[in-house]
């Protein structure tokens, strides 16, 4: 079966920038705006519990992340560790663990307060998405949220959120293709998150 992210020539169908596009495993899919009427629909449309690929699409570009959460951005894997010595827990390349997609736009508008009070058309400056998943690994239960950004007229740039029910001393490990691209002290108190970008340029 060959994936919508793979056919599609990756340029959105209407004006807006960028659309988002969910994959399902019976090979259909669910775009914010139809290919071929530019029908909108609603993300609470979107059926998670049969999403195999979730992203945003525009511009030529095609970003998406698959079932296991690893993401594929424009080709680029990128995937996330959390190293304490030499045990590691792999926070994407689970399959299942998923599924609470999440999908958002930055925008902003100008209120012209001496002129009547009218409102400027509203501009939208950031595309997000991405997921937040609970995952229990030898009995350490982590809160994970991972989120791809892109913000108008800069470079996209990952973050990433992590708590865990037990203090850790560890590192967060992030992978390009397979390859180790970064590592970051990351200790975490119990019951409290970190969070970290990571720039993708």
């Amino acid at each position: 079966m060959i994936s919508i992210f793979t056919e599609h020539n990756g340029v959105s169908p209407v004006k807006q920038d960028f659309i988002w596009l969910g994959e399902y495993n019976d090979g259909t899919h669910l775009s914010e705006f139809d290919f071929q009427t530019k029908e909108e629909h609603s993300f609470y449309s979107l059926e998670r519990d049969k999403l195999i690929r979730f992203g945003i699409i525009g511009h030529g570009s095609k970003l998406f992340y698959e079932a296991d959460g690893v993401f594929n951005l424009n080709g680029t894997g990128i995937e996330v560790t959390y190293k304490v010595g030499d045990k590691e827990y792999p926070l994407t390349g689970l399959a299942g663990h998923f599924r609470d997609t999440i999908t958002y736009k930055d925008a902003e508008s100008t209120v012209n307060l001496a002129g009547g009070g009218g409102m400027t058309d509203t501009i939208i400056n950031q595309y997000n998405f991405g997921y937040k998943s609970v995952i229990e690994i030898d009995g350490v239960t982590f809160q994970f949220k991972a989120l791809c950004k892109i913000p108008f007229g800069q470079s996209m740039y990952m973050n990433f959120w992590l708590v865990a029910d037990q203090k850790l001393d560890g590192t967060l490990v992030i992978k390009k293709n397979n390859r180790i691209a970064e590592e970051i002290n990351a200790p975490l108190r119990k019951g409290v998150g970190g969070e970290v970008n990571f720039g993708l340029s």
